[in-house]
């Protein structure tokens, strides 16, 4: 495993542990129905991103790296909604199954050449749900716009500051070929 890959998997427990820690934390002002957007968009996210890196690196192996897959989007989306309400446990859960399941699926069928794109653009995806979710939880506590998380410029300087540290650590599978690569490579057999 890359040093990238390691570090966008700790990211995502990381951020889903404040996450759902934050949850607990405001439980009782939240509304039932708040708690189960929540829970269920936190299974769906974890269980895409990570079902995608699974069915990547278990391809091999359908089987096992979807029922990993569906069994981290169901862990991520029972805990996001136990401090809710049984609905929100239901609703994060299955979303999770679902997620899990999906993501394992794009994860083994991708092509070697997109696989580190594809675990980088669903990464982008979890980062953006989160800062979504934390915004919605702030604002349903206080009532009011967060501020750091209404202006555009300390999103922008955020995602500026992944995307650098994305390209500099390079692919998040070393053994990958992009496509210029393989057109390069067929360029030179052909002479």
């Amino acid at each position: 495993m890359s040093v990238l890959l390691l570090l966008i998997i700790l990211t995502i427990f990381l951020f889903t542990v404040f996450i759902i820690y934050k949850l607990a934390f405001h439980r009782n002002s939240l509304t039932e129905m708040t708690g189960m957007v929540i829970a269920m968009s936190i299974g769906m996210s974890v269980g895409l991103t990570f079902g995608v890196i699974i069915g990547i690196l278990l391809s091999d192996n359908f089987f096992f790296a979807t029922v990993f897959g569906i069994v981290i989007g169901l862990s991520s989306g029972f805990l996001a909604g136990m401090p809710i309400s049984i609905g929100a446990v239901l609703d994060g859960m299955l979303s999770g199954i679902m997620g899990g399941m999906m993501g394992t699926m794009l994860g083994v069928m991708i092509t070697v050449e997109y696989q580190s794109a594809i675990v980088k653009i669903m990464f982008f995806l979890f980062l953006c749900i989160l800062l979504l979710l934390l915004y919605f939880v702030q604002k349903e506590v206080s009532k009011r716009e967060p501020a750091y998380l209404s202006n555009p410029l300390f999103t922008i300087i955020l995602f500026g500051f992944i995307f650098i540290i994305f390209n500099h650590f390079g692919p998040v599978f070393p053994d990958d070929k992009t496509p210029n690569d393989h057109i390069h490579m067929e360029h030179h057999s052909n002479k």
